[in-house]
């Protein structure tokens, strides 16, 4: 006896009403699948019973089906299984379009942040180019300041030296040198004696009297 006719002869697998049922719910499937997924929520029953009747006329035009009678209670069956399917299908649906949206808000986001990050990284490159041509400069000018500083001591070294050589060469009273009166000077100290000069002849040598 099949369970699911109650008719003897054949058991439930074997069946022509559960085949025809899903021979039917597959067919009203694929209908569902070719007809526009962007129905309302109370589009969704009208739908389902749309996609019936094109699963049923299709069911007529078909050379391959065994018997195209179908019960009252097959069809309210059927279609209840197809709307509970078709609500989930469209609430998934419904579902996955909010997310991509979300993620294409999040894309055009994380591209605006990228753009931001690469305008940041490019400023950076100038700078620390910058800075290694300052660092650069900073370099050279120590080593000029090294350079400065040794001649520098050497030039203190060499007047310590010339000190020492013109102290030893003159008498302690004598105050020429560095840092005292310079030799030209005490030269010219020297040279600026008076000599005598005559009025009458206008030459020098000798005074009017010895004309």
């Amino acid at each position: 006896t099949c369970f699911e006719c109650n008719k003897p002869g054949h058991i439930k697998v074997d069946c022509p009403q559960l085949k025809k049922k899903k021979l039917f719910k597959k067919k009203a499937l694929k209908a569902w699948h070719h007809s526009d997924e962007d129905s309302s929520d109370d589009e969704v029953t009208e739908k389902v019973a749309n996609i019936c009747f094109m699963a049923l006329s299709d069911d007529e035009e078909s050379d391959n089906e065994v018997d195209d009678s179908y019960t009252f209670g097959e069809l309210q069956f059927a279609f209840d299984e197809l709307l509970v399917d078709f609500k989930k299908k469209f609430s998934q649906c419904s579902s996955l379009k909010k997310n991509m949206d979300l993620l294409v808000v999040e894309n055009e986001k994380l591209k605006s942040e990228l753009t931001l990050l690469k305008i940041d990284i490019a400023k950076k490159d100038t700078t620390s180019c910058n800075d290694i041509a300052l660092e650069k400069e900073v370099e050279s000018l120590k080593e000029k300041n090294v350079n400065l500083e040794k001649s520098f001591s050497k030039f203190t070294l060499g007047s310590k030296k010339l000190e020492e050589m013109l102290a030893s060469q003159r008498s302690c009273l004598d105050k020429t040198g560095i840092g005292y009166a310079p030799l030209e000077v005490k030269a010219k100290l020297k040279n600026t004696k008076t000599r005598p000069h005559c009025t009458y002849c206008n030459k020098i040598g000798h005074v009017r009297n010895k004309c």
